[in-house]
């Protein structure tokens, strides 16, 4: 391997009837990826699929959505998961090929401000699975349309900084500079996806973040990158995240290739 998506969705039912295509295809571009859980049932997806395939790991959790409503992503929802089941967690967060927990935190885009407490209470159960086990946490946080309200990215950082043992990523990066020194300094780091080829204000993020701070992610089947916008994102489509960030970092895509794939070796403890 030499790309590793670190945030995917085969687990999805999006990919029920070609996700060994996909799996395939990943392998024959020398990409790994790591499939992210949003609930019981794609959790254990994530695990079964990690399980099966050489290219691939699973990370475990509740998404902050899932806890409030229904599972957005994933069409065979029917129901929110508002509690955090812990054994059930811990017996997938122990497999092998599972290297984290998540992803969880804060989501004020989907669920009201006012349901905080809510969605703090399933962050912190799955922060101290994370402890117990050991294991890096996947952060979903994610901002309402108005300015002013909850910061999803304050929030759980004032959390971790008192909770958490492990380190993280903070995943689909879109807060500021100054929030993503804060994730810096307490160890955790930041991903970018394939929004990030045609997506400007994400330029300055790119270039203000450390090379050996940030990963390259697809969060697939969302925001295909260019060239392949219109298509469904599959994580193959990786490799384009990484040439932009070459790109905006005025660096040989070898490079940048070489330190992400070791960033996510060094986080995720990828064999």
């Amino acid at each position: 391997m030499k790309y590793i998506d670190t945030h995917a969705h085969l687990n999805l039912s999006q990919f029920n009837d070609d996700y060994q295509a996909v799996f395939d295809r990943c392998a024959e571009k020398s990409v790994g990826v790591i499939n992210v859980g949003t609930r019981q049932a794609t959790s254990q997806r994530a695990v079964e699929l990690a399980n099966s395939q050489s290219n691939a790991w699973a990370i475990v959790g509740i998404h902050p959505c899932s806890v409030i409503d229904v599972d957005p992503d994933d069409l065979e929802a029917k129901t929110a998961e508002s509690s955090f089941d812990y054994d059930f967690y811990k017996i997938l967060a122990q497999n092998e090929k599972t290297v984290g927990i998540g992803e969880c935190g804060f989501d004020y885009f989907h669920n009201a401000e006012d349901t905080y407490l809510q969605q703090r209470e399933v962050f912190l159960a799955q922060i101290a699975l994370a402890n117990e086990v050991g294991k890096p946490l996947m952060l979903h946080l994610r901002n309402g349309p108005n300015p002013g309200g909850r910061d999803a990215y304050d929030d759980a950082l004032e959390i971790l900084k008192s909770e958490a043992t492990v380190p993280g990523n903070a995943h689909f990066y879109a807060g500021t500079t100054a929030q993503a020194r804060a994730f810096f300094d307490i160890g955790y780091t930041i991903s970018f996806t394939g929004v990030i080829t045609f997506a400007k204000p994400y330029q300055e993020l790119v270039e203000y973040a450390p090379l050996d701070l940030i990963h390259g992610e697809t969060d697939c089947p969302y925001v295909t990158p260019v060239p392949y916008r219109g298509e469904r994102c599959e994580p193959w489509m990786v490799q384009e995240v990484y040439k932009k960030i070459a790109e905006f970092k005025e660096l040989d895509e070898a490079v940048v290739q070489e330190q992400l794939y070791k960033n996510a070796h060094t986080l995720w403890k990828l064999p």
